[in-house]
Protein backbone atom coordinates (compact mmCIF):
# COMPACT_ATOMS: atom_id res chain seq x y z
CA UNK A 1 0.00 0.00 0.00
CA UNK A 2 1.73 3.16 -0.98
CA UNK A 3 0.70 6.11 1.04
CA UNK A 4 2.93 8.87 -0.79
CA UNK A 5 2.22 12.26 -0.16
CA UNK A 6 0.99 14.18 -3.18
CA UNK A 7 3.73 17.37 -3.55
CA UNK A 8 2.61 20.07 -1.72
CA UNK A 9 3.63 23.67 -2.28
CA UNK A 10 3.76 25.34 1.20
CA UNK A 11 4.88 29.24 2.67
CA UNK A 12 7.53 28.88 5.29
CA UNK A 13 6.86 30.82 8.40
CA UNK A 14 9.34 33.49 6.70
CA UNK A 15 7.36 33.61 3.50
CA UNK A 16 9.65 31.43 1.27
CA UNK A 17 7.50 29.14 -0.86
CA UNK A 18 9.06 25.16 -0.82
CA UNK A 19 7.71 22.57 -2.33
CA UNK A 20 7.65 19.63 -0.10
CA UNK A 21 7.47 16.02 -1.92
CA UNK A 22 8.38 12.81 -0.97
CA UNK A 23 12.48 11.60 -1.83
CA UNK A 24 13.46 10.15 -4.47
CA UNK A 25 16.31 8.14 -5.20
CA UNK A 26 18.35 10.54 -7.48
CA UNK A 27 18.21 12.97 -4.41
CA UNK A 28 20.39 10.76 -2.54
CA UNK A 29 23.38 13.17 -3.75
CA UNK A 30 21.98 16.06 -2.60
CA UNK A 31 20.69 14.84 0.11
CA UNK A 32 24.27 13.67 1.54
CA UNK A 33 25.75 16.76 0.60
CA UNK A 34 23.25 18.65 3.25
CA UNK A 35 23.76 15.81 6.03
CA UNK A 36 27.47 16.41 5.78
CA UNK A 37 27.24 19.83 6.02
CA UNK A 38 24.88 19.02 9.22
CA UNK A 39 27.26 16.61 11.32
CA UNK A 40 24.86 13.95 11.22
CA UNK A 41 26.41 11.06 11.09
CA UNK A 42 24.72 9.28 8.37
CA UNK A 43 25.87 7.75 5.41
CA UNK A 44 24.30 7.31 2.02
CA UNK A 45 23.38 3.27 2.33
CA UNK A 46 21.34 3.67 5.76
CA UNK A 47 19.43 6.48 4.27
CA UNK A 48 18.82 4.34 1.57
CA UNK A 49 17.71 1.54 3.78
CA UNK A 50 15.42 3.90 5.75
CA UNK A 51 13.69 4.75 2.62
CA UNK A 52 13.22 1.42 1.61
CA UNK A 53 11.95 0.36 5.20
CA UNK A 54 8.90 3.24 4.79
CA UNK A 55 9.22 5.21 1.84
CA UNK A 56 6.56 7.78 2.84
CA UNK A 57 8.74 9.04 5.93
CA UNK A 58 11.78 10.88 3.92
CA UNK A 59 10.82 13.93 2.50
CA UNK A 60 12.74 16.30 1.00
CA UNK A 61 12.07 20.38 0.68
CA UNK A 62 13.06 22.31 -2.60
CA UNK A 63 12.59 25.78 -4.18
CA UNK A 64 13.35 26.14 -8.23
CA UNK A 65 14.21 22.43 -8.65
CA UNK A 66 16.98 22.11 -5.56
CA UNK A 67 16.82 20.74 -2.72
CA UNK A 68 17.26 22.73 0.36
CA UNK A 69 16.47 20.19 2.92
CA UNK A 70 14.72 17.38 4.54
CA UNK A 71 13.55 14.65 7.13
CA UNK A 72 13.81 11.16 7.36
CA UNK A 73 10.81 9.83 10.02
CA UNK A 74 11.09 6.22 11.36
CA UNK A 75 8.50 3.82 12.98
CA UNK A 76 9.41 2.92 16.32
CA UNK A 77 8.62 -1.18 17.50
CA UNK A 78 6.94 0.69 20.55
CA UNK A 79 4.57 2.60 17.84
CA UNK A 80 5.84 5.59 17.73
CA UNK A 81 7.52 8.56 15.35
CA UNK A 82 11.13 8.81 15.62
CA UNK A 83 12.49 11.97 13.71
CA UNK A 84 15.73 10.13 12.47
CA UNK A 85 17.10 12.91 10.50
CA UNK A 86 16.13 16.91 10.26
CA UNK A 87 18.34 19.10 7.84
CA UNK A 88 18.70 22.46 5.75
CA UNK A 89 21.09 23.43 3.64
CA UNK A 90 22.87 26.12 5.99
CA UNK A 91 22.35 28.58 3.03
CA UNK A 92 19.02 28.31 4.01
CA UNK A 93 18.72 27.69 8.00
CA UNK A 94 16.64 30.54 9.61
CA UNK A 95 14.18 30.61 6.60
CA UNK A 96 11.51 27.86 7.99
CA UNK A 97 11.82 25.50 6.05
CA UNK A 98 13.40 22.72 9.20
CA UNK A 99 9.19 23.71 10.61
CA UNK A 100 7.86 23.18 7.65
CA UNK A 101 9.55 19.87 7.23
CA UNK A 102 8.54 19.04 10.69
CA UNK A 103 5.02 19.93 10.21
CA UNK A 104 4.66 17.93 6.94
CA UNK A 105 5.91 15.01 8.92
CA UNK A 106 3.27 15.38 11.74
CA UNK A 107 0.62 15.12 9.46
CA UNK A 108 2.14 12.01 7.82
CA UNK A 109 2.48 10.08 11.56
CA UNK A 110 -0.96 11.32 12.15
CA UNK A 111 -2.54 9.55 8.89
CA UNK A 112 -0.64 6.49 10.63
CA UNK A 113 -2.65 7.23 14.06
CA UNK A 114 0.65 7.48 15.63
CA UNK A 115 0.96 9.45 19.14
CA UNK A 116 3.26 10.27 19.89
CA UNK A 117 7.16 11.56 18.24
CA UNK A 118 10.78 11.83 19.66
CA UNK A 119 14.18 12.31 18.74
CA UNK A 120 17.46 13.00 19.64
CA UNK A 121 19.26 16.11 19.19
CA UNK A 122 23.27 17.54 20.10
CA UNK A 123 23.52 19.41 23.63
CA UNK A 124 25.45 22.07 21.83
CA UNK A 125 22.45 22.38 18.93
CA UNK A 126 20.70 25.26 20.49
CA UNK A 127 19.20 26.26 17.06
CA UNK A 128 17.45 22.88 16.72
CA UNK A 129 16.71 22.75 20.07
CA UNK A 130 14.90 26.11 19.86
CA UNK A 131 13.34 25.28 16.72
CA UNK A 132 11.70 21.46 18.07
CA UNK A 133 10.57 23.30 21.64
CA UNK A 134 8.68 25.49 19.36
CA UNK A 135 6.74 23.13 17.28
CA UNK A 136 5.85 21.25 21.65
CA UNK A 137 8.39 18.64 21.80
CA UNK A 138 9.39 18.50 25.56
CA UNK A 139 13.21 16.95 26.78
CA UNK A 140 12.61 14.13 28.58
CA UNK A 141 16.30 12.64 28.67
CA UNK A 142 20.02 12.76 27.95
CA UNK A 143 22.15 9.81 26.68
CA UNK A 144 25.64 10.72 27.13
CA UNK A 145 27.92 9.84 24.46
CA UNK A 146 25.55 9.45 21.64
CA UNK A 147 27.18 11.00 18.61
CA UNK A 148 30.32 9.73 17.28
CA UNK A 149 32.12 12.67 18.36
CA UNK A 150 31.23 11.64 22.07
CA UNK A 151 29.09 14.41 22.90
CA UNK A 152 25.45 13.70 24.17
CA UNK A 153 22.31 14.09 22.66
CA UNK A 154 19.16 15.19 24.47
CA UNK A 155 15.95 13.36 23.78
CA UNK A 156 13.16 15.55 23.19
CA UNK A 157 9.43 13.97 22.68
CA UNK A 158 6.03 15.32 21.89
CA UNK A 159 2.35 14.01 21.40
CA UNK A 160 0.59 14.27 18.25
Amino acid sequence: MNESMKAMMVSTSKGIVIKIRNFEMPDIRRVMEIEEESFLDGDAGLYLELYEEWPEGFLVAEKDNEILGFIVLVLTPEGEGRVFALAVDSGYRGRGIGRALLKTAFNVLRKRKIGYVHLEVRVSNQIARRLYRSVGFMETGFIPFYYKNGEGAIVMRKVL
